[in-house]
């Protein structure tokens, strides 16, 4: 459990996965969705990808050049849905989303995307949080 009112330790988890990513990199399969991202505001690009079989995500990756919010969140939400099914994931999508638009989420089940908590404050930053989310959407939602 992370303490979302500790500032340093929220700062380190997004340079963590800044710096560091652990899904960054596609993986080579026919079978792997890939949805473009390109933010609105800024030159942020990225590739996000998932391998789905059986309606249950066997891998989630990413690609491409961003900033540190939208890295750093797409690389911890490759790691909260790759194992689930595809329900599953929707879910935390739903429940991440809640989160950056200020509305009522479920703390218990975000760990790190809880480094984002008060993303809403800065209205510039939220398309940056979304980025990989929202190709994450797509996917699932089959609009690929």
């Amino acid at each position: 459990m992370f303490d979302k009112n500790d500032k340093i330790q929220l700062r380190q988890i997004i340079m963590e996965h800044y710096t560091e990513p652990d899904f960054k990199g596609l993986i080579e399969n026919d079978k792997a969705l890939i949805k473009f991202q390109d933010s609105p505001t800024c030159s942020d690009e990225i590739n996000v990808q998932l391998l789905i079989e059986n309606d249950n995500i066997v891998d989630a990756r990413f690609d491409g050049n961003a900033c540190a919010i939208s890295t750093a969140s797409t690389d911890i939400l490759c790691s909260k849905i790759k194992g689930l099914k595809i329900k599953e994931a929707q879910e935390q999508l739903v429940n991440y989303y809640n989160m950056i638009s200020g509305n009522e989420y479920n703390e218990l089940i975000l760990d790190e995307l809880i480094a984002f908590w008060e993303i809403n404050k800065q209205g510039n930053r939220i398309n940056c949080a979304l980025l990989g989310a929202d190709g994450f959407k797509s996917i699932l939602n089959k609009e690929v």
